[in-house]
């Protein structure tokens, strides 16, 4: 803790107040890859602040920890294992390219069923099945048939993933900032500054980190002066594009009559 709040006091954006904290800048910071472990799983699940949880399902802490997560008025989102490009196995509960139209749908809604608390799912890899179109259409016809939200992790430059999304009428986003792909507070702190960069930029953005104790440890310290820092933390479905018909139907009906 002491090394995140001297990395604080050396951080200039922490010394921006804002006059209205309706009219923040908004990020959501999700957490990837919860459920194996049950300590530092609760660690994020207990975190102050509308950290978003996001749950490998067929894990050994996965329903417990999306049950505590749901007493605590934080969201859920499936974190959907995805065949990659990786020499890393697939978890199990994962989807794969050569699977059939029935054997993906089904794994699918065999994950909501293990963590009924989620209300959106993003991709856990996934370097190869995001490019794959046919994989996704499928997916995310899915995801629409139950009015869930996705996010894209954005593990591959060649994803499609967002933009199947978007066309299934699908409210979607895609990540920004990964906060911890280096395990240390320095490289976490560099993450969370661009983070707040791009929100203050764009309005919005969205950070991926995991349960790693570096990370743990920076959240615990961070997240208490994020208004301080002129932004606001919210959950991941607050941060979602609306699909182009449901823009195009919202903006009809903002339209005075003629």
């Amino acid at each position: 803790m002491r090394a995140v709040l001297a990395l604080l006091c050396c951080w200039p954006l922490f010394v921006i107040a804002a006059d209205n904290a309706s009219s923040l800048p908004r990020i959501a910071i999700i957490i990837d890859d919860l459920g194996y472990h049950r300590s530092r799983g609760e660690a994020i699940v207990d975190l102050t602040g509308d950290v978003t949880c996001a749950i490998i399902p067929e894990t050994p802490y996965g329903p417990r920890l999306a049950k505590r997560a749901a007493r605590m008025n934080k969201e859920v989102m499936i974190h959907l294992p995805m065949e990659t490009a990786s020499t890393r196995p697939l978890d199990k509960g994962g989807i794969k390219d050569e699977m059939t139209h029935p054997k993906l749908v089904t794994t699918v809604r065999q994950a909501f069923i293990r963590i009924p608390q989620a209300r959106g799912l993003n991709n856990h890899m996934g370097s190869i099945l995001t490019a794959e179109e046919k994989p996704m259409q499928w997916l995310m016809q899915e995801l629409a048939l139950n009015h869930y939200f996705f996010i894209d992790s954005r593990t591959t430059p060649d994803t499609v993933a967002e933009k199947i999304a978007m066309k299934n009428g699908l409210r979607s986003a895609g990540r920004d900032v990964f906060l911890d792909n280096e395990r240390n507070l320095n490289s976490i702190n560099k993450q969370f500054n661009q983070l707040i960069r791009i929100a203050k930029r764009r309005g919005h953005a969205i950070a991926i980190g995991h349960p790693y104790p570096e990370t743990i440890e920076y959240l615990q310290g961070v997240i208490p002066l994020l208004e301080r820092a002129g932004v606001k933390l919210v959950p991941a479905s607050e941060l979602l594009n609306a699909p182009p018909m449901m823009a195009a139907q919202q903006e009809n009906e903002q339209k005075p009559d003629a």
